[in-house]
């Protein structure tokens, strides 16, 4: 048995072989450790750049951060497009323009038409006529869009058909891009109401409802956008447009001698009127008939032109016999009183 030192010499030596060990374990951990951590580090460096394009991620409620952006509006802002099992949604605009000799009374059964279907009147406008345009009725009718064709169909048995215009819009698009921004915002509000019940700081409380304020009034506008345009794919607007056949208004009331003087005056614009719009119809045929006189006349002139020689040297001719033949006859009278035949008896 060795002595006590002896141990302990021998134990020494084992705590510095142990402690030599696990210090070159511990070194090599640490390189191993710094290769990676230097490997690595470029990418993770690249990953968190300020300028990576990666989308930052939307900021929670508690920051009170806008949860959906607003509605954008403009030729320039383009709709996401609908996917291809979506309901498809389309607002059709009806025009249609028609004549009849009682534009009232068409214009009142166009109404009753309408409301029958399960529509209403948003507009009416009404022109009573005059002595030179006629009496016009623009109706602008919502009706629902399953009746839109039959209720076509009956306007046009009220007159005459001049022009009909059917056009479909699809808003599928729209409306789902609504959708989606109202359940954003509805999700955020709900967060703030939260936030609000739990809050324990004034100013963390004043924030939300500020925050909350702005989020409830997009919503609401939101909420009435998509209203507006479920009502225009529900009902369909019908444009209709009824012109009288002839021109006139109604009858003017003269009253009292300048009430007359009124009407002589009337009637004298009337007249004239009357006399113009009879001299612009008969300006063609009178323009016909000064060609065809001018024409007549310049083929007279024409032709005596090319008769003017001989028909001068005839009438010489003939003035040279009728003369001749006067001469003959006075030297016959004459001859006939210088010797008289005797008379039987004499």
């Amino acid at each position: 048995m060795p002595p006590p030192h002896g141990r302990l010499v021998t134990y020494i030596g084992l705590m510095r072989k142990q402690t030599s060990g696990s210090v070159h374990c511990h070194r090599l951990m640490l390189a191993v450790f710094a290769v990676a951590v230097l490997a690595f580090a470029p990418a993770c460096a690249a990953g968190h750049s300020p300028d990576s394009s990666a989308p930052a991620a939307p900021q929670s409620d508690a920051g009170f951060a806008p949860a959906a952006p607003a509605p954008e509006s403009g030729p320039g802002h383009k709709q996401a497009p609908a996917p291809a099992d979506v309901k498809r949604d389309i607002v059709k605009t009806a025009s249609m323009s028609i004549t009849t000799g009682n534009p009232v009374a068409v214009a009142d059964k166009a109404v009753t038409l309408a409301t029958d279907a399960g529509g209403r009147v948003d507009s009416r406008s009404e022109d009573a006529g005059s002595s030179s345009g006629r009496a016009h009725i623009a109706l602008a009718l919502r009706v629902p869009a399953a009746e839109l064709e039959g209720t076509l169909d009956e306007f046009k048995k009220l007159g005459t058909v001049q022009t009909v215009e059917v056009r479909a819009d699809d808003v599928t698009s729209q409306r789902v891009d609504l959708d989606a921004r109202i359940k954003a915002l509805q999700t955020s509000v709900d967060r703030l109401l939260g936030i609000m019940r739990d809050a324990r700081d004034p100013d963390a409380l004043i924030k939300a409802e500020d925050a909350l304020s702005q989020r409830q009034a997009e919503l609401d506008s939101l909420r009435a956008q998509r209203s507006q345009l479920g009502d225009q794919i529900d009902y369909s607007t019908v444009n209709l447009d009824i012109t009288a056949e002839q021109i006139g208004g109604p009858a003017p009331q003269y009253q009292g001698f300048w009430g007359q003087v009124e009407r002589g005056w009337h009637g004298l614009v009337s007249a004239a009127s009357g006399f113009v719009m009879l001299f612009g119809l008969l300006l063609p045929w009178l323009a016909v008939f000064a060609l065809a006189a001018v024409i007549i006349v310049v083929a007279i002139r024409l032709n005596r032109s090319r008769r003017g020689p001989g028909s001068a040297a005839g009438q010489a001719g003939r003035q040279d016999g009728q003369l001749q033949g006067q001469g003959s006859a006075t030297d016959q009278d004459q001859d006939g009183e210088s010797d008289p035949v005797a008379s039987p008896g004499s």
